[in-house]
């Protein structure tokens, strides 16, 4: 399958060399995106990059499957990686997308995934809302998640009261939010969140820098499911998400 990128930095664009032969599902060439040749997969770096010309030879009936490489699903509704790339969380989506490719004798021309479809085909797949007003914490949460065999789909809130809205316009398998954070803090975002009878039993991991004994207590009083410190402890947050994980799978199986 062939895959030309727009957009990605240089050490991104390097990253993404040394990703792809890893793939042992499929054979995924990279090619640059003036050298003649058609992608199957076009990989844009950040939402902004779908406005660039080079895009609109690539639209129409040409099959050309585009991609939103962003640590946020784009607004446009495009299909999404998320940002930063992972290994085996990527080669997951380009084979979701090859799969979905008519064969050799198959005329019709392939239909872009949506991000939904991938997640569908991606089993199991699990929405994220990561709750933090420090890019570095959301960025440092984004790359551990990307260490799980599962796929998630990962948004961002940077206060409570954006927490609180999001959950209102989306449904989310699993949430995490910071203690610490201007206006709403976590405790009372928590509590809030609890009031809804569709979250009484989400999973809501909370963050924070303090090691208090009383920050554990109250994050319990206020609802939440664990406690993390912050910074992040691999070992202690894989475990963690092992944990979580397989509660959700259990959960899914028995409202199935």
């Amino acid at each position: 399958m062939n895959i030309s990128t727009l957009g990605f930095p240089p050490h991104e664009q390097a990253k993404l060399a040394k990703l792809l032969p890893l793939g042992k599902n499929r054979d995924y060439q990279l090619h640059a995106l003036d050298d003649g040749v058609m992608p199957t997969v076009l990989l844009v770096f950040g939402e902004e990059t779908l406005a660039h010309p080079a895009l609109t030879r690539l639209t129409g009936d040409t099959g050309c499957t585009v991609a939103v490489v962003a640590a946020k699903p784009p607004s446009s509704g495009q299909l999404h990686i998320p940002y930063p790339l992972v290994a085996s969380r990527v080669l997951r989506i380009l084979d979701s997308i090859s799969e979905n490719l008519p064969s050799e004798t198959d005329t019709a021309v392939p239909q872009p995934l949506t991000s939904e479809a991938i997640c569908m085909a991606n089993s199991p797949c699990y929405q994220v809302l990561i709750v933090d007003d420090s890019p570095a914490m959301q960025h440092a949460l984004a790359q551990e998640l990307g260490k799980l065999t599962v796929t998630l789909q990962i948004d961002f809130a940077d206060s409570g009261e954006a927490a609180l809205q999001q959950t209102l316009l989306k449904p989310y398998d699993l949430i995490f939010l910071d203690i610490m954070m201007p206006g709403l803090d976590g405790f009372d975002t928590c509590s809030r969140l609890r009031q809804r009878p569709t979250l009484k039993k989400l999973p809501i991991i909370m963050l924070s820098s303090k090691t208090s004994p009383m920050d554990e207590v109250k994050g319990v009083i206020a609802g939440c499911t664990t406690y993390l410190t912050k910074p992040i402890v691999p070992e202690q947050f894989q475990k963690t998400m092992l944990r979580i994980t397989k509660w959700l799978a259990q959960h899914a199986n028995e409202t199935a």
